[in-house]
């Protein structure tokens, strides 16, 4: 990812609470055929320390699955996930300054690395049911859903459906492009502009802006 130094973002703390912000991630791996591969899917983000592994699944008939199936520690499958996180379109009209062009500010994270196939199934099962606890919480008050909800057997035979998979990260890339090269004059401009649109996206992006304006 391009990153001008201006846009990085070294905090590692905000770069994960991009990634668990925007859960619903891309996952891009080259086939070996010259081609990309590209899931949209949600991903659980581990992190212990240093270490970060991502975890997920595709359905069995994706391309990807059979590389990671393929992915060994002699021969490992690397990949990149890609989280989107708050972004807004950004009016010349709101700076001070004049003769200025529209942009896009947006945060980002790239993370790369090796995948490992999980085909326990005990471990397979509890992906699922981290993922869908995660997810669940969220609709509080809502009663959680959970896969002992399900039929006996169900479960099991779904999951003979899908590949998951483990991808331990060593290259966490992380962009917070929110106007840090103009001057406060601008900034200000635009974080009340975005305020004052009121819309989900604007809102957070302006907050963003305020919180990394140092």
């Amino acid at each position: 990812m391009y990153i001008p130094p201006a846009f990085r973002l070294d905090d590692r703390a905000a770069a994960l609470e991009v990634m668990r912000g925007n859960p619903f991630a891309l996952l891009v791996v080259a086939t070996g055929r010259g081609e990309l591969e590209i899931t949209h899917l949600p991903i659980l983000v581990d992190a212990d320390g240093d270490a970060l592994a991502l975890r997920g699944h595709v359905s069995k008939a994706n391309p990807a699955a059979g590389l990671i199936a393929g992915s060994s520690a002699a021969d490992p499958v690397r990949a990149t996930v890609v989280f989107s996180g708050a972004h807004s379109y950004v009016s010349p009209d709101w700076y001070r300054a004049e003769n200025q062009v529209p942009t896009w500010n947006y945060l980002a994270v790239h993370a790369t690395g090796a995948f490992a196939h999980v085909d326990d199934p005990a471990e397979v099962e509890r992906l699922l049911a981290d993922l869908s606890a995660e997810h669940e919480a969220a609709l509080a008050p809502k009663r959680p859903w959970t896969l002992g909800k399900m039929a006996p057997g169900t479960a099991g035979r779904m999951m003979k459906g899908i590949t998951a998979f483990r991808l331990t990260v060593d290259r966490l890339e992380a962009k917070a492009k929110l106007s840090q090269n103009k001057g406060e004059a601008d900034r200000g401009g635009v974080t009340a502009a975005l305020d004052a649109l009121a819309r989900p996206d604007t809102v957070e992006t302006a907050a963003w802006m305020r919180r990394l304006a140092g």
